[in-house]
């Protein structure tokens, strides 16, 4: 598994924000802390918010990087983007938070994103 510490993890941060902008958002922040979490990409798409969560991975061996976003993970990103929405004042924006999944190659080397725009909801996440 790699994380954003690593040089595949940032690979796959770049590769993540690079299909955002193709997809037409406007990444605002990379690496954001608060509320002590950190949140990979945050992004407009148009007037909604986007909280973007960014999991790079070699191999789907011990499981699809979508599933290594599990309830805990889910709190905290939740949790950062509260904290940064009231910081700037904009609790009532629309918000949504998408998980990218970055295939990562030989070398480290992303092959590919799978996007998965609106994963969850904070209604789901106690």
């Amino acid at each position: 598994m790699r994380g954003s510490s690593s040089s595949g993890g940032r690979a796959g941060e770049r590769a993540a924000e690079k299909e955002a902008r193709r997809r037409g958002l406007t990444v605002l922040e990379r690496n954001l802390v608060a509320g002590g979490a950190e949140i990979d990409l945050v992004a407009l798409d148009g007037e909604v918010l986007v909280f973007i969560e960014v999991k790079a991975r070699s191999s789907d061996a011990h499981g699809v990087p979508e599933e290594f976003v599990d309830l805990d993970k889910r709190r905290r990103i939740v949790r950062g983007a509260r904290a940064f929405l009231k910081g700037k004042r904009l609790l009532d924006r629309p918000r949504r938070y998408d998980i990218a999944a970055v295939r990562l190659g030989p070398k480290g080397r992303p092959e590919g994103v799978r996007w998965t725009e609106a994963a969850f909801d904070e209604g789901e996440v106690p």
